[in-house]
C-alpha cells in the first residue's frame, strides 16, 4: 500500500514547490550587463501585495531629458524637515549641493549609496558620501546584502516619494548635447506608498527587513516579479515597454504569450553599443513570437540613450521605476517602481513612448 501510493505523494509535492517558487519568483540567473558583487538575497515570498494593484491617481510625472535636474533640486530646497535618498548614482553637482544647504538649514538629510556601483564616472559613492558627510549629511553605503542597490527612491518630508527610472547624474537629469537618458521621474503622494517607501528606506539603513504589502509598489527583491508578471498577464489590447535591458526568460515568456493571445507588444530598448548584445536571445525570441522590437541608437538620435523602465497596459496602468528586465533585477537588487493609474500621466508616458519607437529601427 505504501509503493502504491508514494508516486501520487511525489507528484503532490513537486506541484506545490513549482507553486512556491511561482510566488517568489526564482528562476535560473541570466547573465547581466551590468557586474555585481557576488551573493546577495535571492527573491523572497510576500504574504500579501504579491498581486498587481489597480494603480495610483496622486501622482505627476517628469520626462527625462526634458524636466532636468530642477524637480529634484526644487523638491529638497522645499524640504522643511527630512531628507532621505537611496541612489544607485548620485553625481549630480546641483543636487549634491542641494543636499547639503538642506543639512546646513537643519534639514535631517539621510543618503545611502550603492558602494559598488558600474559606471560612476570620475566621482565615486565613497568620495560623495564623504563631501556630504563633512556637510552634516548623514551618508552611508547601501545595505549590503543586495547584489545591487539599483533603487532611485528621494523622500521629502516623509510626505512624498519621488520613484524615479533614472540616477541622479547629469545625463539621467537633462543631459547634455553630448550625452543624455530618456527616464521618467515619479512624483508619488498616495499615503499608504509613502508610508512603505519610509519603511523601506528605514530597514535598508537599519540592515533589517521591512514589511512590503503595498498592493501598487513594485520592490525587489520582494514582489517585482509576480506584479511585473501579473501586469503583462492582465493586458487585452496593448503593451507599451521602454526598457534598457531585455534578458529575464520569464518576463520575456510573459510579453510572447501576450503577443500569442491577440496583444499588440511593442519594445523600445537602447541600441547596443558593439557587436555584443547581452539582450539578443531576449529580443530574437520575442520578434520570433509576433512583439515589435525597436532599437533606439544614440548616437543618431540626439544622443539619447534608452535607459528607462516603465511598462504601459492598454493605455491606462504603467509601471515605473529601476526594475529591468533582468533576472537580477527582480531577484537579488533593491529596486522601487510604481503602479500609475493617473491618465494625464499615462498620456506622457505613452506621448514619450511614441516619440521615442518612431525615432528606432
Amino acid at each position: 500500500m505504501m509503493m502504491r501510493y508514494a508516486p501520487m505523494r511525489w507528484i503532490v509535492l513537486v506541484a506545490l514547490a513549482v507553486a512556491l517558487a511561482g510566488c517568489t519568483g526564482l528562476t535560473a540567473p541570466t547573465t547581466e550587463t551590468t557586474s555585481s558583487p557576488p551573493g546577495g538575497p535571492t527573491a523572497v515570498p510576500c504574504a500579501a501585495g504579491c498581486t498587481g494593484g489597480a494603480g495610483i491617481q496622486e501622482a505627476t510625472v517628469y520626462v527625462q531629458p526634458d524636466a532636468g535636474d530642477r524637480p529634484v533640486v526644487n523638491a529638497i530646497k522645499g524640504a522643511q524637515k527630512s531628507v532621505a535618498l537611496e541612489m544607485y548614482l548620485l553625481t549630480e553637482t546641483n543636487v549634491i549641493h542641494a543636499l547639503e544647504d538642506a543639512a546646513n538649514r537643519g534639514v535631517t538629510v539621510q543618503v545611502m549609496l550603492e558602494a559598488h556601483p558600474v559606471g560612476s564616472g570620475s566621482i565615486t559613492p565613497q568620495e560623495t558620501m564623504a563631501t556630504l558627510n563633512a556637510a552634516g549629511v548623514k551618508a552611508q553605503p547601501t545595505n549590503p546584502a543586495f547584489a545591487l542597490t539599483h533603487a532611485k527612491l528621494l523622500l521629502i518630508d516623509g510626505q512624498t516619494a519621488y520613484i524615479s527610472s533614472g540616477n541622479f547624474t547629469k545625463t539621467a537629469l537633462g543631459g547634455s548635447s553630448a550625452a543624455a537618458d530618456r527616464d521618467y521621474l515619479i512624483v508619488d503622494t498616495n499615503a499608504a506608498d509613502v508610508a512603505t517607501c519610509n519603511a523601506i528606506f528605514a530597514a535598508d539603513w537599519n540592515r533589517t527587513t521591512p514589511q512590503v504589502d503595498d498592493p501598487n509598489l513594485v520592490v525587489s527583491p520582494v514582489n517585482a516579479r509576480p506584479k511585473l508578471v501579473a501586469l503583462i498577464n492582465g493586458a487585452k489590447q496593448s503593451l507599451h515597454i521602454e526598457e534598457e535591458e531585455m534578458q529575464d526568460p520569464g518576463i520575456i515568456a510573459a510579453l510572447s504569450a501576450a503577443a500569442g493571445r491577440g496583444v499588440n507588444v511593442q519594445v523600445v530598448v537602447p541600441k547596443p553599443s558593439s557587436a555584443s548584445n547581452n539582450d539578443a536571445q531576449g529580443e530574437q525570441q520575442l520578434r520570433g513570437s509576433g512583439v515589435r522590437v525597436v532599437q533606439v541608437d544614440d548616437r543618431s538620435n540626439q544622443n539619447l540613450y534608452i535607459h528607462a523602465k516603465i511598462i504601459i497596459a492598454d493605455g491606462t496602468l504603467a509601471y515605473v521605476g529601476s526594475v529591468n528586465v533582468s533576472t537580477q533585477s527582480m531577484n537579488k537588487n533593491r529596486e522601487v517602481g510604481v503602479l500609475v493609474a493617473n491618465a494625464a500621466v499615462i498620456r506622457q508616458l505613452d506621448a514619450s513612448f511614441a516619440q521615442d519607437i518612431g525615432s528606432g529601427s
